[in-house]
């Protein structure tokens, strides 16, 4: 149990209040100042003032969450791998120094009494510890050490005749690391169950030629992620033969070590399948494929975006299984579509354009989605893989459709593709320049930049 004077605190209380708040309730319980049976009561004891005018001392039990004048001790769980082997749906978890607070740094703890998961902790670092990417040494002789002696790790180059041992920092994807490292996973170090841990690793050690789509690649390679938590791809000879875009029957087949339908599910049952690749733009596709966002990880979190690795993913128009005949067919449906295209087997909107009010896809234009939240009031269609400026050979592929389209990317909610919106012109009452719907006006996509696309407002 852990006591920390109020006036050595006063330093940091703005940080951790702040984290207290983003951590609200969690799965260790909520802030109670009364007594319940550890960890569930998870809060922070009442403060019993001294009697001797000495700073006033905080009760910080290391098996409670933690915040506000406290360090926080936990920062995710680790699932064991035949915990999610047995949730095929589910994503491990990984943690971040970020999660921490008071200089604390996240690593993997004790395996949880229930054996399917380890606890994240957070722990003071080691003093005089090697910055993030030094060498170092596995038992933390002669300034070798770590922050943790489990954060000194072998990289990808390494091998055993000549070990490449270097310090890493925790992490869930990408974002969570320092300047030119990725986020790749290893196996956690405490004993026990085999589970696989994300940690940050510089691009330097990683090696492979980095792509961003199948065609910049050399003849028979792909280009394929590097791993399930960095959003780095590498050119790479998986085994398979097939381009991206021609039918498959399995992953084997394909460049890319990835066969997938419509919906992104694998070959079975008959479905329609065919290889796809990570893509910037819908020219890195097949003929019969469009480019969009796909969320390739997302950390067992599915409420929190922020710790999501997400792709450009190759998608096939081609229905999974049947599909529409005829426009009487889709009007039937009753689901906001009007045409069938016959080749795909798809029902969309004929007269639906970026920006267009919708409740689902089927209300969108061919190969469009349906937006929703606080910027798309009553729904909002788009379409993903555009380019700004288009060129090449068939650059109409990578245009919006819709005469009043504008090509843009809002940051986070886009990143790393190109969406489509409504274009605008603030103040303009010329044709298809003013945004159309009510509670819509012209935004601009990221800070410091012009307004030219339609979003909705915050409170209109």
């Amino acid at each position: 149990m852990k006591r920390i004077s109020l006036a050595a605190s006063l330093t940091t209380s703005l940080a951790t209040l702040g984290w207290a708040a983003v951590l609200g309730c969690s799965s260790f319980g909520c802030s109670s100042p009364s007594a319940g049976t550890r960890p569930h009561d998870a809060g922070i004891d009442v403060p019993i003032p001294r009697r001797d005018a000495q700073p006033i001392d905080y009760d910080c039990p290391a098996d409670a969450t933690g915040g506000g004048n406290c360090p926080l001790n936990f920062c995710g769980t680790l699932q064991t791998a035949s915990t999610l082997a047995a949730n095929p749906s589910t994503y491990a978890q990984s943690g971040a120094d970020s999660l921490c607070n008071d200089g604390h740094i996240c690593v993997v703890g004790a395996l949880l009494p229930s054996g399917d998961a380890f606890q994240l902790t957070c722990v003071p670092p080691a003093a005089g510890a090697q910055p993030f990417g030094k060498p170092c040494s596995p038992n933390g002789g002669a300034g070798m050490q770590c922050g943790n002696d489990s954060l000194c790790v072998p990289g990808p180059d390494s091998t055993t005749a000549s070990p490449d041992l270097f310090c890493a920092t925790m992490c869930r994807n990408d974002a969570d690391c320092p300047t030119a490292a990725i986020c790749l996973e290893y196996p956690a170090t405490p004993g026990g169950p085999a589970a696989q841990v994300g940690l940050c690793t510089p691009i330097s050690k990683t090696g492979g030629t980095p792509c961003t789509h199948e065609g910049a690649c050399p003849s028979g390679q792909g280009c394929v992620p590097l791993g399930a938590r960095t959003s780095l791809t590498v050119c790479k000879a998986t085994g398979g033969s097939t381009v991206v875009g021609k039918a498959c029957t399995g992953n084997g087949d394909c460049l890319s070590g990835a066969c997938f339908d419509q919906t992104f599910k694998q070959a079975g049952g008959g479905n329609q399948t065919f290889c796809s690749s990570v893509c910037t733009v819908n020219s890195d596709c097949g003929s019969d494929q469009i480019c969009t966002r796909l969320v390739l990880n997302n950390n067992g979190t599915p409420n929190d975006p922020t710790d999501d690795v997400v792709v450009g993913q190759c998608q096939t128009l081609f229905a999974p299984t049947g599909g529409c005949t005829s426009d009487a067919g889709c009007v039937a449906l009753n689901n906001g579509s009007d045409t069938c295209d016959k080749g795909y087997g798809v029902c969309y909107n004929k007269s639906a354009v970026p920006g267009s009010a919708c409740t689902k896809d089927t209300n969108c234009m061919l190969g469009g989605v349906c937006s929703t939240g606080a910027r798309f009031p009553g729904g909002y269609c788009q379409s993903f893989g555009c380019a700004p400026n288009p060129t090449g050979s068939t650059p109409n592929i990578d245009l919006c459709p819709g005469a009043g389209s504008i090509c843009a990317q809002r940051g986070g909610p886009d990143a790393p593709l190109y969406s489509c919106y409504e274009g605008c012109v603030p103040g303009s009452d010329a044709a298809g320049q003013t945004c159309d719907r009510s509670g819509y006006a012209c935004s601009s996509p990221v800070s410091n930049a012009p307004a030219n696309i339609c979003l909705g407002q915050f409170g209109t």
